[in-house]
């Protein structure tokens, strides 16, 4: 009898990394092979029952079981080496026989955005179609009240859902094994790039459970998560998810703040909004916005060429008042040197007088000396 997931001759396979998440990956392991897709297991060092609970489906659709301290000697101690971890997960991808991978984590479920088809119906259609990639819409499900217990199919018990954060929305994360070497860490596991790519338009339908509960949430976070996490990993913005929560925080959401699921709907939706009207009205918003610049920096110019326009005016009217002082100068100018003029004829005609003077006394002078001076010779 052949796998799960080879009876078509199409095969995809989960490539799961997981760290104590025994009270969920069975069900997450078990809708996988269930819908034709194979799994490949990473596990993170768990101390609880998580490796255990993988094992037994080697052969019935688990294809591989891997404990990275064993392929990862080297690493650091109680560390989450999530970058390791990628490169592991995209290095399998290129030498395991499949012809699609999932880059899948151990608290989320996949579904196909056609109700009739498995995920590895959907995946195999979208092979067809000739797309390389798919991107999923991510439904984060959180507790309303204590009511989950290990083993409880966690999808019945959390029912209602919110949007993830800003950096959790791009989630492209199944591909086509083309040959191309594919980049998972560079993103930090949010999208699967590699050359070629062409990403399906309609998503997916990512149902993502990070907190079952009260006493799920203060182990996994306080517990199990941040001290794992490598301050050279935190630098790059990655493992932000928890920042500001601190002891006591309360992981119960209230239920008029969150939505609660309805498949069908969702896939209308995801039919309706799809990638290619996501990127319009991106450009919509974008030119929206680009508008809205345009005028706000035309205001802007408006204002400086009224400045212009009134210094230019300012100038203008300085401008007259110098040209106007000019004139007063000019003629203040002219009328002095008509009074230099007048004053230098004046002073001409002082001189011409000194010397009449001049001539006149010396003639009186000199008279009475030459008279007496003849009469001395005579004698």
């Amino acid at each position: 009898m052949s796998e799960p997931g080879r009876a078509s001759g199409f095969s995809v396979v989960a490539i799961i990394a997981a760290y104590n998440e025994a009270d969920i990956i069975g069900h997450v392991v078990g809708d996988l092979i269930a819908q034709g897709v194979l799994v490949y297991f990473l596990d993170d060092g768990s101390t609880d029952g998580t490796l255990s609970t993988v094992e037994p489906l080697m052969g019935h659709g688990v294809i591989g079981v891997e404990r990275l301290a064993d392929t990862m000697p080297d690493r650091t101690p109680g560390a989450f080496e999530w970058e390791r971890i990628l490169r592991r997960k995209a290095q399998l991808a290129t030498e395991l026989d499949a012809d699609w991978f999932i880059h899948h984590d151990a608290d989320e479920f996949r579904e196909s955005p056609w109700p009739r088809l498995s995920l590895c119906e959907a995946i195999c259609l979208v092979d067809r179609l000739g797309y390389t990639a798919i991107d999923s819409e991510r439904l984060d499900f959180w507790p309303v009240d204590e009511g989950f217990r290990p083993g409880d199919d966690v999808r019945e018990r959390l029912t209602q859902w919110s949007e993830p954060a800003s950096y959790d929305r791009v989630q492209v994360r199944c591909w086509k094994k083309t040959g191309a070497a594919v980049d998972l860490d560079s993103t930090g596991g949010h999208e699967a790039r590699f050359d070629g790519r062409r990403v399906f338009p309609i998503r997916f339908i990512l149902r993502h459970y990070p907190v079952r509960g009260q006493r799920h949430g203060t182990q996994k976070v306080f517990a199990e998560r941040r001290a794992r996490f490598l301050p050279g990993e935190r630098e790059k913005g990655w493992h932000v998810q928890y920042d500001g929560l601190a002891d006591g925080t309360s992981f119960l959401r209230d239920p008029a703040r969150l939505r609660q699921y309805d498949g069908d709907a969702l896939r209308v939706a995801l039919a309706l909004r799809h990638r290619g009207v996501v990127e319009l009205e991106t450009a919509l918003a974008r030119s929206r916005q680009q508008q809205v610049e345009s005028a706000e920096a035309l205001d802007v110019l408006a204002r400086e060429v009224a400045q212009l326009r009134g210094a230019i005016d300012d100038a203008e009217r300085r401008a007259a008042r110098a040209g106007e002082e000019a004139g007063r100068l000019e003629a203040l100018l002219q009328r002095s040197a008509e009074d230099a003029h007048r004053l230098r004829e004046a002073v001409d005609a002082a001189t011409r007088h000194v010397q009449d003077l001049h001539d006149s006394l010396s003639w009186k002078v000199t008279a009475p000396a030459r008279a007496l001076h003849r009469m001395l010779t005579r004698r």
